[in-house]
């Protein structure tokens, strides 16, 4: 991979990286309400639609696994980091919001705290986690690249692991949890 291929899938283009910084995170605040739309006027559960987009994420490493059989396109262009940025920032947003809806669909009244604390603390393992392999991948390699897989798979897995996943009796037992303890009753002890 050639310095200049290098920079930019790296985006160590200083200019590149700020316009991604700004691009994200507003393309995630309109996919957020967009994804938001999409479930209530099709009726999608949170589920299905935070499956949809860990395969709609999952795309963009697939894409960048294009870049081994090629030095056109693959995350090799500062164009595709633009229309990538904005295809992230799309489905992060909703990723975010609706696996936070889903988790919270699963939890039994009197627990939210504990489960939420739980959440943020796992959810944070990916701060340290990606950079970890990242690094490992880099050091016995000498390529970023080969990083693309580590991504894909930790969207691709944990998508098809909840596919597979029939919640409907555990969101069941967190409502009636939740009515329960709204009408003052004991709540199920789960």
């Amino acid at each position: 991979m050639g310095n200049s291929t290098y920079a930019v899938f790296c985006a160590q283009d200083p200019l590149l990286l700020a316009l991604i910084a700004i691009v994200v995170p507003f393309t995630a605040i309109g996919g957020g309400y967009a994804w938001f739309r999409f479930q209530r006027r099709y009726g999608w559960t949170s589920k299905s639609v935070l499956v949809l987009n860990l395969l709609l994420l999952s795309l963009i490493p697939l894409w960048g696994c294009v870049g081994f059989f090629t030095d056109k396109f693959g995350l090799h262009t500062q164009g595709e980091m633009y229309v990538l940025a904005v295809w992230f920032g799309a489905c992060l947003g909703s990723a975010q919001a609706f696996s936070r809806a889903l988790f919270s669909e699963l939890i039994p009244a009197g627990h939210e705290a504990d489960m939420f604390a739980l959440f943020e603390i796992t959810d944070k393992g990916s701060s340290w986690l990606g950079p970890l392999v990242a690094a490992a991948v880099r050091q016995q390699t000498g390529r970023i690249r080969p990083t693309l897989f580590y991504l894909l798979a930790a969207m691709v897995l944990p998508g098809l692991a909840l596919h597979a996943l029939d919640l409907t009796e555990s969101i069941e037992n967190a409502r009636r949890s939740k009515s329960a303890r709204a009408e003052g009753k004991e709540t199920l002890d789960i």
